[in-house]
């Protein structure tokens, strides 16, 4: 089984989940941007589970929470999930200097999308923590 074969099939399989833990910063490199999108919507029975195997690959994870955190970005949802259900769970995100200076960013100027849909909140609430 490749890498790229456990990446979930649709929002209920869970079943690649155990195998997703096991594997290294390097390993799970190439899968993230696909990993990611499944935390869009914290609704889908996936979402929490890749979240927590997202939390523990901060380092290879920068680059793309930075892309999902930039103002181009217009979907605030998932930067919202990113902030509360994925940086939280790791307090090495916080350690990270672009990815604070974007969450500080959203936090104090937020664009209207972020403050509509409360992703200014979830980084202020983030950086007091």
């Amino acid at each position: 089984m490749g890498t790229k074969d456990l990446i979930p099939k649709d929002k209920y399989d869970i079943s690649v989940v155990s195998e997703l833990k096991k594997l290294s910063d390097i390993e799970i490199e190439s899968i993230i941007p696909e990993l990611l999108v499944w935390i869009q919507d914290m609704n889908w029975p996936i979402a929490e589970d890749i979240a927590e195997v997202l939390s523990v690959h901060c380092k290879v994870n920068e680059p793309y929470i930075l892309d999902i955190l930039k103002p181009e970005q217009q979907d605030e949802i998932w930067k919202f999930n990113v902030i509360k259900y994925l940086l939280k769970k790791n307090k090495s995100f916080s350690e990270n200097a672009a990815i604070m200076s974007e969450v500080e960013r959203i936090a104090v100027w937020p664009t209207k999308g972020e403050q509509l849909e409360l992703v200014d909140t979830a980084a202020k609430e983030y950086i007091k923590e």
